[in-house]
């Protein structure tokens, strides 16, 4: 018996299958947006070498973290929001140990 037999009969979920991959276009929307606009701002269109400047890496990083931090802000509030199903489902099935 092949090790690899056991992965070839396991059952995938449609539903998760196809969350994964909308999960993966968001990213991959979001990396190419950073990607454009960061390299917009910080690169001139001539330029005169192969290497970036202390510069261009520095306003690099900075214009990467805050893609980064507007991401996570956005996802914090989402997460906490009224609207999410997720939080609505453990919501109605949080019990208290004063019930028993």
């Amino acid at each position: 018996m092949s090790m690899w037999s056991s992965y070839s009969q396991t059952y995938v979920n449609p539903d998760n299958l196809i969350l994964a991959e909308q999960q993966v276009d968001q990213f991959m929307q979001l990396y190419n947006r950073i990607l454009e606009t960061c390299r917009n701002k910080c690169i001139p269109i001539k330029y005169h070498e192969g290497d970036l400047n202390k510069g261009e890496m520095m306003c690099i990083d900075r214009c990467v973290a805050k893609y980064g931090a507007i991401q996570k802000h956005l996802s914090d509030k989402l997460e906490k929001s009224p609207l999410n199903p997720a939080q609505n489902t453990t919501n109605n099935n949080d019990f208290s140990d004063n019930t028993l």
